[in-house]
Protein backbone atom coordinates (compact mmCIF):
# COMPACT_ATOMS: atom_id res chain seq x y z
CA UNK A 1 0.00 0.00 0.00
CA UNK A 2 1.54 3.44 -1.10
CA UNK A 3 0.75 6.47 1.25
CA UNK A 4 1.24 9.93 0.47
CA UNK A 5 4.36 11.98 1.30
CA UNK A 6 4.48 14.59 4.03
CA UNK A 7 5.62 17.33 1.57
CA UNK A 8 2.18 16.11 -0.64
CA UNK A 9 0.27 16.38 2.49
CA UNK A 10 1.13 19.84 2.91
CA UNK A 11 0.71 21.14 -0.34
CA UNK A 12 -2.94 19.52 -0.41
CA UNK A 13 -3.39 21.85 2.52
CA UNK A 14 -2.68 24.82 0.67
CA UNK A 15 -3.75 24.33 -2.52
CA UNK A 16 -7.38 26.42 -2.05
CA UNK A 17 -9.02 28.79 0.32
CA UNK A 18 -11.09 27.86 3.66
CA UNK A 19 -14.52 28.81 3.81
CA UNK A 20 -14.19 31.35 6.34
CA UNK A 21 -11.16 33.07 4.29
CA UNK A 22 -13.53 33.69 0.99
CA UNK A 23 -16.14 34.80 3.63
CA UNK A 24 -14.08 37.57 4.80
CA UNK A 25 -12.91 38.13 1.49
CA UNK A 26 -16.28 38.72 0.16
CA UNK A 27 -17.12 40.41 2.97
CA UNK A 28 -14.31 43.53 2.78
CA UNK A 29 -14.89 43.52 -1.02
CA UNK A 30 -18.64 44.08 -0.26
CA UNK A 31 -17.91 46.88 1.94
CA UNK A 32 -15.76 48.90 -0.35
CA UNK A 33 -17.68 47.89 -3.46
CA UNK A 34 -20.62 49.83 -0.97
CA UNK A 35 -18.38 52.79 -0.04
CA UNK A 36 -17.37 53.25 -3.57
CA UNK A 37 -21.12 53.56 -4.95
CA UNK A 38 -22.33 55.79 -2.43
CA UNK A 39 -19.35 58.06 -3.20
CA UNK A 40 -20.42 58.41 -6.90
CA UNK A 41 -24.14 58.73 -5.71
CA UNK A 42 -23.43 61.48 -3.19
CA UNK A 43 -20.77 62.97 -5.95
CA UNK A 44 -24.01 62.91 -8.62
CA UNK A 45 -26.39 64.69 -7.09
CA UNK A 46 -23.95 67.67 -5.43
CA UNK A 47 -23.14 67.78 -9.25
CA UNK A 48 -26.80 68.07 -10.24
CA UNK A 49 -27.57 70.32 -7.03
CA UNK A 50 -24.44 72.87 -7.91
CA UNK A 51 -25.75 72.38 -11.38
CA UNK A 52 -29.43 73.42 -10.83
CA UNK A 53 -27.76 76.04 -8.14
CA UNK A 54 -25.96 78.15 -11.01
CA UNK A 55 -29.45 77.57 -13.62
CA UNK A 56 -31.04 78.85 -10.81
CA UNK A 57 -28.82 82.06 -10.49
CA UNK A 58 -28.40 82.66 -14.06
CA UNK A 59 -32.51 82.76 -14.58
CA UNK A 60 -33.04 85.15 -11.65
CA UNK A 61 -30.32 87.59 -12.71
CA UNK A 62 -31.94 87.03 -16.38
CA UNK A 63 -35.17 87.99 -15.53
CA UNK A 64 -33.98 90.16 -12.69
CA UNK A 65 -32.31 92.32 -15.68
CA UNK A 66 -35.35 92.36 -18.11
CA UNK A 67 -37.69 93.57 -15.32
CA UNK A 68 -35.10 96.31 -14.18
CA UNK A 69 -35.06 97.15 -17.97
CA UNK A 70 -38.77 97.97 -17.87
CA UNK A 71 -39.54 99.46 -14.42
CA UNK A 72 -36.94 101.90 -15.20
CA UNK A 73 -38.80 102.90 -17.89
CA UNK A 74 -42.10 102.69 -16.22
CA UNK A 75 -44.32 105.72 -16.37
CA UNK A 76 -46.67 104.58 -14.01
CA UNK A 77 -47.42 101.12 -11.92
CA UNK A 78 -50.26 99.85 -11.01
CA UNK A 79 -51.21 99.02 -7.35
CA UNK A 80 -49.15 95.42 -7.06
CA UNK A 81 -50.48 92.38 -5.86
CA UNK A 82 -48.65 89.58 -4.34
CA UNK A 83 -48.00 87.26 -7.81
CA UNK A 84 -48.60 90.16 -9.98
CA UNK A 85 -47.94 93.72 -11.69
CA UNK A 86 -48.87 95.96 -14.13
CA UNK A 87 -46.70 98.73 -15.29
CA UNK A 88 -46.95 101.27 -18.45
CA UNK A 89 -43.72 102.10 -20.38
CA UNK A 90 -44.00 105.14 -23.53
CA UNK A 91 -44.63 103.82 -26.67
CA UNK A 92 -40.84 103.60 -28.17
CA UNK A 93 -42.15 102.18 -30.88
CA UNK A 94 -44.71 102.82 -33.34
CA UNK A 95 -47.54 100.53 -33.70
CA UNK A 96 -46.56 99.22 -37.91
CA UNK A 97 -45.32 95.60 -38.51
CA UNK A 98 -41.72 96.95 -39.03
CA UNK A 99 -41.92 98.30 -35.74
CA UNK A 100 -39.99 101.78 -36.67
CA UNK A 101 -38.87 103.70 -33.49
CA UNK A 102 -40.56 107.21 -32.39
CA UNK A 103 -38.84 110.37 -32.08
CA UNK A 104 -39.26 111.87 -28.96
CA UNK A 105 -40.71 114.77 -28.01
CA UNK A 106 -40.01 117.03 -25.36
CA UNK A 107 -43.47 118.30 -23.43
CA UNK A 108 -41.95 121.97 -22.27
CA UNK A 109 -41.62 120.38 -18.74
CA UNK A 110 -38.90 118.68 -18.00
CA UNK A 111 -40.47 115.07 -19.84
CA UNK A 112 -40.58 113.17 -23.01
CA UNK A 113 -43.20 111.19 -24.53
CA UNK A 114 -43.04 109.25 -27.85
CA UNK A 115 -45.47 109.24 -30.33
CA UNK A 116 -48.91 110.95 -29.30
CA UNK A 117 -48.92 112.13 -25.86
CA UNK A 118 -49.72 110.57 -23.01
CA UNK A 119 -49.73 107.18 -24.82
CA UNK A 120 -48.26 103.79 -23.44
CA UNK A 121 -47.83 100.40 -23.20
CA UNK A 122 -48.87 98.03 -20.89
CA UNK A 123 -46.41 95.09 -19.39
CA UNK A 124 -47.93 92.77 -17.55
CA UNK A 125 -45.54 90.24 -15.01
CA UNK A 126 -47.34 87.52 -13.26
CA UNK A 127 -46.65 84.45 -12.06
CA UNK A 128 -48.89 81.28 -12.95
CA UNK A 129 -48.64 77.71 -12.20
CA UNK A 130 -44.71 78.05 -11.27
CA UNK A 131 -43.99 80.11 -14.69
CA UNK A 132 -42.93 83.43 -14.64
CA UNK A 133 -44.88 84.98 -17.90
CA UNK A 134 -44.27 88.72 -19.45
CA UNK A 135 -47.37 89.94 -21.87
CA UNK A 136 -46.52 93.13 -23.70
CA UNK A 137 -50.31 94.93 -24.37
CA UNK A 138 -52.54 91.86 -25.89
CA UNK A 139 -50.18 90.12 -27.27
CA UNK A 140 -49.05 86.31 -26.39
CA UNK A 141 -47.75 85.94 -22.80
CA UNK A 142 -44.03 85.02 -22.98
CA UNK A 143 -42.82 82.41 -20.33
CA UNK A 144 -39.10 84.09 -18.73
CA UNK A 145 -38.66 81.08 -16.06
CA UNK A 146 -39.97 77.31 -14.52
CA UNK A 147 -40.15 76.08 -11.62
CA UNK A 148 -40.72 79.32 -9.63
CA UNK A 149 -42.09 79.43 -6.04
CA UNK A 150 -42.82 82.67 -4.95
CA UNK A 151 -42.93 86.16 -6.91
CA UNK A 152 -43.68 88.90 -4.64
CA UNK A 153 -43.78 92.59 -5.44
CA UNK A 154 -43.68 95.83 -3.18
CA UNK A 155 -43.81 99.61 -4.03
CA UNK A 156 -42.20 102.13 -1.85
CA UNK A 157 -41.30 106.04 -1.94
CA UNK A 158 -44.50 106.95 -3.32
CA UNK A 159 -44.76 104.23 -5.93
CA UNK A 160 -41.74 105.21 -7.62
CA UNK A 161 -39.34 102.27 -6.45
CA UNK A 162 -40.32 98.43 -6.93
CA UNK A 163 -38.57 96.14 -4.85
CA UNK A 164 -39.20 91.87 -6.47
CA UNK A 165 -37.78 89.23 -5.07
CA UNK A 166 -38.11 85.58 -7.00
CA UNK A 167 -37.76 82.22 -5.55
CA UNK A 168 -37.05 78.96 -7.44
CA UNK A 169 -38.08 75.72 -6.43
CA UNK A 170 -35.12 73.70 -4.87
CA UNK A 171 -34.62 70.34 -7.20
CA UNK A 172 -32.13 68.97 -4.69
CA UNK A 173 -32.73 69.19 -1.34
CA UNK A 174 -31.03 66.55 2.27
CA UNK A 175 -33.07 64.92 4.65
CA UNK A 176 -33.72 67.31 6.86
CA UNK A 177 -32.71 71.09 5.29
CA UNK A 178 -34.19 73.97 6.95
CA UNK A 179 -35.69 76.99 5.82
CA UNK A 180 -32.81 78.91 5.87
CA UNK A 181 -31.83 76.65 2.89
CA UNK A 182 -34.98 77.14 0.71
CA UNK A 183 -35.15 80.77 1.31
CA UNK A 184 -31.50 81.09 0.25
CA UNK A 185 -32.73 80.38 -3.35
CA UNK A 186 -34.35 83.71 -3.13
CA UNK A 187 -33.34 86.60 -5.51
CA UNK A 188 -33.90 90.48 -4.32
CA UNK A 189 -33.95 93.45 -6.69
CA UNK A 190 -34.85 97.18 -6.32
CA UNK A 191 -35.57 99.17 -9.61
CA UNK A 192 -36.01 103.20 -9.72
CA UNK A 193 -38.94 104.26 -11.42
CA UNK A 194 -36.77 107.03 -13.47
CA UNK A 195 -39.79 107.81 -16.14
CA UNK A 196 -42.04 108.56 -12.98
CA UNK A 197 -42.08 111.91 -12.45
CA UNK A 198 -45.12 112.41 -9.96
CA UNK A 199 -44.68 114.86 -7.16
CA UNK A 200 -43.34 113.55 -4.15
Amino acid sequence: MVTASAPTRRHRLRSGFALAELMISTAIFSSVSAGLIMGFVSLKRSYAATTDFAINHADQMRISDSMALDFRRALKVDPPSRNDVTIYIPCYYDSTPSRSVQTPTLDGKGGVYYGEKDSSVKIHYYLSAGVIYRQEGNAVPVALAVDVQDFVFDTTDLGKVITTSITFRPKFRSSGASDEVTKATTFYNTTLLRNNRGVY
